[in-house]
């Protein structure tokens, strides 16, 4: 009888566990200075602009490791705590933030996997 209670148990223990992992999402942040980027729920990235220095921010996703980067969302109000966001609609394999500014070359940070 204590055996199939221990065992019981423990089900109900994994499966919790496994319940809540499994609602965590993923969000992997990418940063340019204090602007940043993050992915969550798979499909859906977040622009936040973070600096009061006149910049729009944008970020870049990318399918995969080599494919070509296309602009996701934007956050184009400043630093006033309302970020950007979209649903790009397929998995998003990586993404980095740019600041952008007419007739100058986007500044972007680093790739940041997800």
């Amino acid at each position: 009888m204590r055996t199939l209670a221990r065992t019981i148990a423990a089900a109900v223990l994994i499966a919790a566990l496994l319940a809540v992992s499994g609602s965590l999402a993923h969000a992997a942040k990418s940063y340019n200075g204090a602007d940043y980027s993050e992915d969550f729920n798979d499909t859906y990235i977040r622009t936040c602009d973070e600096e009061s220095d006149n910049t729009k921010v944008k970020s870049e996703v990318s399918r995969s490791r080599n494919g070509s980067a296309v602009d996701a969302a934007r956050d184009v109000d400043g630093n006033n705590g309302v970020c950007g966001s979209a649903n790009v609609g397929w998995s998003i394999y990586r993404h980095r933030t740019c600041e952008y500014r007419s007739l100058w070359p986007d500044a972007c940070g680093n790739w940041e996997a997800v």
